[in-house]
């Protein structure tokens, strides 16, 4: 087991009028979070590949992309489940909706997009610096229905509006119904019923948001709500609101362009809390993937736990489980009545997609039985040998003739640009065009590298045969891709040098001659059935490889000696690789049967 400790503060922040408790948002300088708005409806057949298409950004964005469906215009009919609003038919009404799907993302575009382009404007609002934070709770009475709604926003930067928009949207999952196409999207069609998902359901503000200030940085607002769910939304043929099955959305526009509150500078779910008056109720918002690009198994699971009952939560036990593996987790520190704490835990994944359980076993010391479940994806990456500390390598988009619907990036592990390109000019015929960037990257890094098509159909075929590659800089092809990627492409890189700089790529397995490695480190019993003892000054990092260069574990040292588990390891020769203060070294170990 091992024992996490966090602390819950309540910090306070300066504000024009003086001190003020800032209970739920941060007050650090974030990444934006993302918005995506879907104008789509029952009667619409390509809308359920529209779905899809938003539900994949989400899940390879965990915990920063978000998906509100509006049903609403000539394919939303209102027979049963009449999914239509008054907020919604407006927002259609002042949008000029006419294609469907139609997408907003972050509203960061005066017209609707389409569904291919979705992933790409997804991409580049990550990357961008929030002027704000946001958070907040909602506690609902179940018994009168009523909703008091707290919501905080913190400006670490200054807007480039006066005044900006704070828009509440009540989300509904799990209605069941009918949807033309719904089988395209088989995640959510099932015996032939459609599973409608993320349904704007009521905004509690005004349909484009309530006028916010001041927006400086340093300043706190917190506005509060009472609001009245309604037990059924809609006529006819209403739906049924089933408390458990929905959340709130808050966003916040920079300005009013005439029509509408545009572009959204960041968005998150407000923690939802049913009140029943229990002691003791902890609750598993939501469990996700940190959002970060890593080159190894070791993934953090973040799991936000709500103290949804009216004692204070000073301990809590988890068990996080896959198929595979499993481990418990201790945390301590403190988590008033109806508030939220973030718990991260780090497991080994192995490549695909796992299906993860998270059990609460006990809370302040007493036994407790909650369990919910949640996917981890842990994406393949390629391991890249440099001949250098720090190189730069040589990145080839061979366009189509369609160049303008270009874009790539070269993202760092916390989402920084490290460069990027496109969109190029548009030539006039089908054929090809090289364009030729450069990157530069350092030992260690893990890079993620994407590479979008705003129509869908990459860059080949028809229009030109197109390809992207990167290469080192002794001209060595690392990556390369074809051009037939459809919307979109991406490849992690594990950057990696092994302080070899004479370009013998024959002696790069060994590192250093066998007599020498003996002189610096002590590695026994091998061939080992189950651990590897090893012993060498100034360690301080540890991984094994498979013999074709992939990385099967990194071990972060800090000691002269360590007892690697090769267990979980196939029977097989690896590559052992020993990073030291002063030197880099692999050394050839064998698991045994």
């Amino acid at each position: 087991m091992r024992k996490i400790v966090l602390i819950f503060l309540l910090l306070s922040v300066y504000v024009s009028g003086g001190l003020k408790a800032q209970n739920f948002v941060s007050t650090e300088t974030q990444k934006r979070n993302v918005i995506i708005e879907e104008y789509t409806g029952k009667h619409c057949s390509w809308c359920p590949e529209g779905q899809m298409t938003a539900n994949a950004i989400a899940k390879n964005n965990p915990g920063k992309v978000f998906l509100m469906n509006i049903h609403a215009g000539p394919f939303s009919p209102t027979t049963f489940p009449n999914l239509n609003t008054d907020d919604g038919t407006t927002m259609v009404e002042d949008y000029g909706v006419t294609a469907y799907p139609a997408g907003f993302v972050n509203r960061t575009s005066t017209y609707e997009i389409a569904r291919e382009q979705w992933s790409s404007y997804t991409l580049q609002q990550l990357q961008q610096e929030a002027e704000c934070n946001i958070d907040g709770q909602v506690i609902i009475n179940p018994t009168t229905r009523e909703a008091a709604i707290t919501v905080e926003i913190y400006y670490t930067a200054n807007s480039n509006a006066s005044f900006n928009y704070l828009t509440i949207a009540m989300i509904q999952d799990s209605i069941w119904g009918d949807q033309d196409g719904g089988f395209a999207n088989p995640e959510q069609y099932i015996n032939g019923e459609y599973c409608h998902l993320h349904i704007m359901r009521d905004i509690i503000t005004s349909t484009w948001g309530d006028e916010i200030s001041p927006t400086t940085a340093g300043t706190l607002i917190t506005k509060t709500y009472n609001y009245t769910i309604p037990e059924m939304i809609g006529d006819p043929n209403g739906v049924e609101v089933v408390l458990d099955n929905i959340s709130f959305v808050a966003y916040v526009s920079e300005s009013d362009d005439g029509i509408q509150t545009c572009p959204v500078l960041n968005v998150n779910e407000l923690i939802t809390v049913i009140d029943n008056n229990d002691e003791i109720k902890p609750l598993v918002h939501k469990v996700y993937q940190k959002s970060t690009i890593s080159c190894s198994d070791s993934k953090t699971l973040v799991t936000n736990v709500v103290n949804a009952g009216k004692q204070e939560i000073t301990s809590i036990l988890i068990k996080v489980s896959t198929e595979s593996n499993a481990d418990e987790f201790l945390w301590e520190g403190n988590i008033p009545s109806f508030h939220e704490i973030m718990i991260e835990s780090e497991m080994d994944f192995p490549i695909g997609e796992n299906d993860v359980k998270i059990e609460i076993l006990e809370v302040n010391g007493e036994e407790y039985n909650m369990t919910k479940t949640s996917e981890v994806i842990s994406e393949e990456w390629t391991e890249v040998d440099m001949s250098a500390q720090e190189e730069t390598f040589n990145i080839e988009i061979m366009q189509d003739k369609y160049g303008n619907q270009i874009r790539w990036f070269v993202l760092s592990s916390d989402y920084d640009v490290l460069a990027s390109g496109g969109p190029y000019q548009m030539l006039s015929e089908p054929g090809t065009e090289l364009r030729q960037e450069t990157v530069v990257v350092k030992d260690g890094d893990c890079v993620k590298f994407v590479i979008t098509d705003a129509a869908g159909n990459g860059i080949c075929c028809n229009n030109g045969d197109g390809y992207y590659r990167i290469l080192n800089s002794k001209g060595d092809v690392v990556l390369d891709g074809s051009g037939d990627f459809g919307a979109e492409a991406f490849h992690l890189l594990s950057m990696r040098y092994d302080g070899n700089d004479d370009g013998d790529d024959e002696d790069d397995d060994e590192g250093v001659e066998e007599e020498n490695i003996l002189n610096l480190a002590k590695i026994y019993p091998n061939p080992t059935q189950n651990e590897l003892y090893i012993e060498c000054e100034g360690m301080k990092e540890i991984s094994i490889m498979t013999v074709g260069g992939q990385l099967v574990n990194k071990n972060i040292v800090d000691d002269n000696s360590f007892v690697l588990d090769m267990q979980k390891c196939a029977p097989g020769v690896y590559f052992l690789r020993i990073k030291t203060e002063e030197s880099n070294f692999v050394k050839k170990v064998v698991r045994a049967n």
